[in-house]
Parts: C-alpha cells; sequence; structure tokens
C-alpha cells in the first residue's frame, strides 16, 4: 500500500491519525477485517469489484463486497471436502489462466450438481498426488443451509451417474467422500487502485441533492476517502452517476462499530437484524413478490441513522499517551426496485432493506473523529 508514491511502513515512519490521511483509514480496515474472523492482505493485482465468481469461491473479499462480508459474520462454517481427481498436477497448475479455468470450471461443475449460488462454492487448495486432490468447501450465510447443501454434494459424489461424470467430474475417482465443517480463512484484499483521493471530500454542511430521483442527504460532519470505483463494474457505466439521470442508482449509508461487526454489526443496521432480520415481514407484506432472502439493511441518512450504529468506534493511538476515537460509515449506491422502505430503527428518514447483496455498492468510507 503507498502514500504519495511511497510504500507505507508505519513501524519505520509513525503517523499522526486524522480523517483525511490514508493510513488512518488504513488502520481501521485493519481492525475491522479482525473483527470479521478475516485478515487484511495487499495486492499490486488489480481485479473488478464484479468479478465474483473465482475470487469469492477462494475466500478472498473487497471493498466491491464488504458490505456481503459484514452480514455474513464471524468465522462462517465452510464444509470441506477433498476431492481425488485423476489428473495431471502439472498441466493444471501450468499458469495462472489454467489453474483458474481449471478452479472456475470445478465450481461450475459443482454448482451444476447441488443447485447453489456460485459464490457459496470455495476452492482452497490444489495438492499433488497420485493424481490431484482438490481442497474445496461450501459456505453459505446460514449454517443449516451450508449443512443441507454438504449433505447433497456428499451424496452426489458418491453417486454420480454416467451423466453428472462432465468436465472436471468426470476424473473423480471413486472413493467414500465425506465433509468436515471448519472455519475457513477470509481474506480482505486491498489494492492500491482501490481509492481514488481526486474525489475525497469533506463534508461541512447538511446539504441536499438527488441521485437516482431520490434525495441525497450529505453526511454532515464527515470526511469521505473515495473508493475508485470506475472501471470497476464494467457493465454499469449509469449507476455512478451525478445528474438525477436514468440508471443512477441512489445514496444511502451503512455503518460499522468496533467490536461487534460479529454478524453484521452488534447495534449497527444491526445484529438482530441479521440473524432474526426482523423487517423482512413487513417487506413482504411491501412486496410479496421480492425473494425469499435475509435483507442488507442501510440508511438513507448518515447522521442520525447509520452513523448512530458506528459506536463506539476504534480507538486509534496518535501521538505518546494520545488516543483519538475514529467512526466509520461506508457511503453506498443501491439500485432503485431492489429494497424496502422502514421508518425504523433509525431516527431521520428511512432504512432500506436490501434483498440483493449485488445492489449494493460502497463508493466511499466516511470517517468521523470524536
Amino acid at each position: 500500500m503507498k502514500n504519495k508514491g511511497q510504500p507505507i511502513d508505519f513501524v519505520a515512519q509513525p503517523f499522526t491519525p486524522a480523517v483525511n490521511n490514508i493510513e488512518t483509514v488504513v488502520v481501521i480496515l485493519s481492525e475491522l477485517a479482525h473483527q470479521l474472523g478475516a485478515r487484511l492482505t495487499f495486492t499490486e493485482q488489480a481485479f473488478q469489484y464484479d468479478d465474483s465468481d473465482y475470487r469469492t469461491a477462494c475466500g478472498v473479499g473487497n471493498l466491491g463486497s464488504i458490505h456481503s462480508m459484514i452480514a455474513a459474520g464471524e468465522n462462517l462454517q465452510t464444509a470441506k471436502f477433498k476431492l481425488h481427481l485423476k489428473l495431471n498436477y502439472d498441466d493444471i497448475t501450468s499458469s495462472a489462466q489454467s489453474l483458474r479455468d481449471f478452479t472456475v470450471t470445478l465450481i461450475n461443475d459443482l454448482v451444476a450438481n447441488v443447485g447453489c449460488k456460485k459464490e457459496f462454492i470455495r476452492v482452497f487448495s490444489v495438492s499433488r498426488a497420485s493424481s490431484i486432490i482438490v481442497e474445496c468447501g461450501i459456505t453459505t450465510p446460514e449454517f443449516e443451509e451450508t449443512k443441507k447443501l454438504a449433505e447433497q454434494l456428499k451424496h452426489k459424489l458418491n453417486h454420480l451417474s454416467p451423466k453428472q461424470q462432465q468436465k472436471i467430474l468426470q476424473y473423480l475417482i471413486p472413493e467414500p467422500y465425506n465433509y468436515k465443517l471448519e472455519t475457513a480463512p477470509i481474506f480482505l484484499q486491498l489494492q492500491e487502485s482501490d481509492f481514488d483521493p481526486r474525489y475525497n471530500r469533506d463534508y461541512p454542511h447538511a446539504e441536499e441533492e438527488k441521485r437516482g430521483g431520490r434525495p441525497y442527504y450529505f453526511p454532515q460532519g464527515w470526511y469521505r476517502h473515495a473508493l475508485k470505483v470506475e472501471g470497476k463494474y464494467p457493465n454499469d457505466r449509469l449507476w455512478l452517476g451525478m445528474n438525477n439521470s436514468p440508471g443512477e442508482w441512489i445514496v444511502a449509508y451503512h455503518g460499522t462499530q468496533a467490536g461487534v461487526v460479529k454478524s453484521i454489526i452488534n447495534t449497527g443496521l444491526q445484529h438482530k437484524f441479521v440473524t432474526t432480520d426482523v423487517c423482512k415481514d413487513e417487506a413482504k407484506h411491501q412486496r410479496p413478490s421480492i425473494p425469499d432472502v435475509k435483507g442488507l439493511y442501510v440508511a438513507t441518512h448518515c447522521e442520525r441513522g447509520a452513523a448512530d450504529y458506528a459506536n463506539p468506534g476504534f480507538k486509534i493511538e496518535g501521538p505518546p499517551g494520545t488516543f483519538k476515537t475514529y467512526y466509520i460509515v461506508f457511503q453506498c449506491r443501491v439500485q432503485n426496485d431492489k429494497f424496502t422502505e422502514h421508518r425504523s430503527p433509525v431516527r431521520d428518514g428511512l432504512a432500506l432493506r436490501v434483498f440483493d447483496e449485488k445492489a449494493i455498492r460502497p463508493y466511499g468510507l466516511l470517517l468521523k473523529a470524536n
């Protein structure tokens, strides 16, 4: 990770925390990742935020999917399988592209047999044996759903019909297959191109504009570190518009806090919302045809909305003997027609229950010091 073109070395060059420096953002994201049961890592490789098939399967999240990581909770249980395949290890690993192609094809084969989302299948390793052994697994936000899908896959692997033995699975060596429930490692990966300082800004005043046909309430008193999202969603160039034009997504906020990012946030939009989804019945009453999934919650207002759930914040040491508490809120765009509206639990504005995780795109990290 670099600042002004130079690598950041927190040991050799201690910094003074402030809402407008990138070092503070990195420290807070590291704390946030730790509370998610994840590790913060850095990469110089560029990737797109909508390239989810391969990356999510390998347990690597990024700032484009962090809202899903938060909603997923701490250390999700993964049903791990070890598949023995009659394939040549050197051929599979001969290049990054061949390994990627193998991984994605295997994921598609498993999805076809189990009938789950691609994001629920994860590939952890490919190792050399008499042929190859692939360690893979199933992870879903719901423990019971994970077990259900794991049992289905176990049955399929042990009773594959010739019709099901296609592509990668045609090389599966017959033997008894079972799974173990384990905690799977998750990584929150940052790349240098995640941030775009050109669009950093302070919000000193409570102003209002429109985005996507709905009010955009400025986050008064907060400082935005802009995410570089241009080109990260190459199939959609209208969502981040600023002219209140057709195709724009609306602005909303998602609050996070320290010590409680174990399911969504302890009292932030809100832990009980993820475990019980208390607005689900109201949402189904508003729109009976929406998918039967747990909702993700954002707020139309930062102050007296998402910011209410950013407490107690992240305490960061400054000059010797001094500490400041920093609060973080994600500034997001949300796709119209992918949410229902609710009066609680926010004090101002609305809480939006989003029923499609891909309909939320973070584009800024808001910081505020006490």
